[in-house]
């Protein structure tokens, strides 16, 4: 599947439904050493006997799009195997495939859903995996195996277009490093207990290549995609943004938490788990700019800004109905940008997403001026510190036109008119370059 797909009902189940249990092929004794049984959120695993570090990649749908692409990708793995790593590689769909075979679908039948729409989506992954191998192959012959992610061993449950990952058996992936190979494993996929093909739902494939890290026991898990890194703010809104070389778990989780598109929410909470460390680069250079572990950088000031542009704002009259609200969010797979209290009424703000207005509890207010929600993250940003103190002289120009205000520890979210939202963004976005810039000079 594609980063970006959406998969009609398929991120609804996965928040209504905690991640599963995974177990890593409980009784195999397989050379590079044991497999036990781990449930996934609590996993034991014993360190595998392997020589050459070993990394998963994971490479997104913008990476593959061409058969340019594919080939500069060839030769990026190619020359990291030589320079000594020890490779698994995980896919999605080459560009815009899954949304083309959605439309397909759509031609057809006007509400595809469960198997047969599994079975269609599937191709796309399956596609890239022989494409890439292929072009690997043209390196060096018989260098790359493909994987379905049958093949692959990763079984899920049975919910259709939203399967969770239930049990990985990496048996055939370790025979195929055995041999010294790279397989090239579908992402976003895998068979049900009942022996169906099934699809992961939306972002999937982070949560293929973060669950084959723990099951293989792998030192990190790469994922390469069409940026640098994990940027202080988005660009296209805030061009003074700069890569952040380190960032722990839970800050990225914040920012994926206030809107930012980062990787699979998911995926990020098992690598927080297992302390799986975790890179992004960009799949043109090969180098990785954002390392995501348990440790914080030490010297920080304000981690990042994001700003959530015309979002869309509801007003209630009570906190039951501003709970009630959020719940009906969850069972429908999505999270508020923001919910409190504002001028003693309930305040639940939500991104822009396609598809406009969501049916919600009630009959809420919706303010008619248009909004934006500006979200400062960094430790200290909402208590008495001398950074919530610059903080609070950034903000007092636009004190007037705030609409809203929430603040936490860690997160001060303000809602602000638009332009007043990118001059406060673009004002208080000067307090993460100095970290930034101090970091690089340390380095």
């Amino acid at each position: 599947m594609t980063e970006d797909g959406q998969i009609p009902g398929g991120s609804a189940t996965h928040a209504r439904r905690k991640s599963g249990t995974i177990y890593c092929a409980p009784t195999e004794t397989l050379r590079h050493g044991h497999s036990t049984l781990c449930p996934y959120g609590k996993i034991t695993r014993k360190f595998a006997k392997i020589h050459l570090s070993l990394i998963i990649q994971k490479y997104g749908g913008k990476a593959l799009a061409t058969a340019e692409d594919i080939r500069h990708v060839a030769r990026i793995i190619y020359d990291r195997r030589k320079a000594g790593a020890q490779l698994v590689i995980v896919v999605s769909a080459m560009g815009d495939t899954t949304d083309r075979y959605l439309s397909m679908a759509r031609g057809v039948n006007a509400s595809p859903a469960g198997r047969e729409l599994d079975v269609l989506l599937s191709v796309g992954e399956r596609i890239s995996i022989a494409m890439l191998a292929l072009a690997l192959n043209a390196i060096e012959e018989d260098l790359a195996v493909s994987l379905t992610g049958a093949q692959a061993g990763i079984i899920t449950d049975t919910v259709h277009t939203a399967a969770q990952i239930v049990e990985i058996r990496p048996q055939r992936v370790r025979e195929i490093l055995d041999r010294g190979q790279i397989p090239i494993i579908a992402g976003y996929q895998g068979i049900t207990t009942d022996k169906n093909i099934s699809t992961l739902g939306r972002g999937g494939t982070d949560a293929t290549a973060v669950g084959l890290a723990v099951a293989l026991n792998a030192e990190c898990v790469e994922f390469m995609k069409d940026v640098n890194g994990v940027q202080s703010a988005d660009p296209k809104l805030i061009p003074s943004a700069r890569v952040i070389p380190q960032m722990s778990y839970q800050e990225v989780l914040q920012m994926m938490g206030c809107g930012a598109k980062i990787l699979q929410v998911p995926a990020v909470e098992m690598a927080a788990e297992h302390k799986v460390k975790l890179a992004i680069g960009n799949s043109k250079t090969g180098v990785a700019g954002t390392i995501l572990t348990n440790k914080p950088l030490g010297r920080r000031t304000l981690t990042s800004v994001v700003l959530s542009e015309n979002v869309q704002c509801y007003l209630f009259d009570s906190t039951r109905s501003l709970t009630q609200a959020i719940e009906q969010l969850r069972e429908l797979g999505r999270s508020p940008l923001s919910a409190g209290l504002s001028g003693g009424r309930g305040l639940l703000v939500l991104a822009n997403e396609s598809g406009g207005a969501i049916p919600i509890f009630g009959k809420p207010e919706i303010p008619r001026e248009q909004l934006s929600l500006v979200t400062l993250i960094g430790p200290g940003v909402g208590s008495a510190s001398e950074l919530a103190t610059t903080v609070q002289r950034k903000l007092s120009p636009f004190l007037e036109q705030t609409a809203a205000y929430h603040v936490t520890e860690s997160r001060l979210s303000v809602l602000l008119p638009k332009e007043a939202a990118r001059s406060f963004a673009a004002s208080a976005h000067t307090l993460c370059l100095s970290e930034i810039s101090a970091n690089n000079a340390a380095q």
